[in-house]
């Protein structure tokens, strides 16, 4: 677990910024795979994609993901990361408006 400071920190950390933000694209792409997204997904699909790794939508999957993972600080892997925003998005998308 970070101390408060660490995870203060974490929200500009370039490395794991970038990580978050291609999980957001391949979120993204999973949304507008499907056979009929909602308005909402797509919404939020466009969002993802339209911030180019630096947005506004970025940056807050960013912190929920430094929130959610505090615990496994250390062993937050490409998938665990993928699996953070993928529950982020989850729960994000009635948010769309």
């Amino acid at each position: 677990m970070y101390s408060l400071k660490e995870l203060f920190d974490r929200r500009n950390d370039k490395t794991f910024g970038e990580k978050v933000a291609a999980a957001c694209w391949r979120y993204a792409k999973v949304l507008i795979a499907q056979h009929e997204p909602t308005i909402e997904e797509m919404r939020l699909a466009d969002k993802l994609i339209s911030d180019e790794g630096c947005g506004k939508e970025i940056k807050k999957f960013q912190i929920a993901a430094t929130v959610l993972l505090d615990d496994a600080a250390m062993t937050a892997n490409d998938e665990t990361i993928q699996n953070t925003v993928e529950t982020i998005g989850t729960k994000f998308i009635n948010l769309q408006v």
